[in-house]
């Protein structure tokens, strides 16, 4: 009985921790970096359409997508979080998402290298489809 009693305090405990999210949405043409709260609020966010040296097709290239993730971890930093959980969703290749992370991490840091890394853990939730529609009936002839 004790031990259910000890088990329910840990789980509030963890429960009440203030977790901050990154949103990572990475889509063909598109990558979107949003800060929220554990309730769901919007703190801090952009894409690469918001940043101002980014200009016509240069925002679709592959270093756009950095260059944003970038600009929010400066931003995150700015704003006082110590530690955050991303969720990376998106159908693209892995390095494109590695590349998101590292970069986030570099503006977060900035010049002090040494210190821990802000990300607690990464969590990728891209929906997969596990068998998809049922196939039509087979025409029989």
């Amino acid at each position: 009985f004790s031990s259910s009693r000890a088990f329910t305090k840990d789980h509030e405990q963890y429960s009440k921790k203030k977790r901050d999210f990154v949103h990572v949405l990475l889509k063909r043409k598109k990558t979107f970096v949003t800060v929220t709260d554990s309730s769901g609020n919007k703190k801090t966010g952009a894409s690469a359409g918001c940043l101002e040296d980014r200009k016509g097709r240069s925002r679709l290239s592959r270093y756009a997508s950095e260059a944003v993730a970038e600009h929010v971890g400066r931003s995150a930093r700015k704003m006082g979080l110590s530690s955050v959980v991303m969720k990376v969703k998106g159908a693209s290749f892995f390095k494109k998402k590695k590349k998101v992370i590292l970069s986030f991490r570099e503006g977060f840091r900035g010049e002090r290298v040494r210190d821990r890394s802000p990300i607690m853990y990464i969590h990728d939730v891209t929906q997969l489809p596990h068998n998809g529609c049922r196939l039509r009936k087979q025409r029989r002839v």
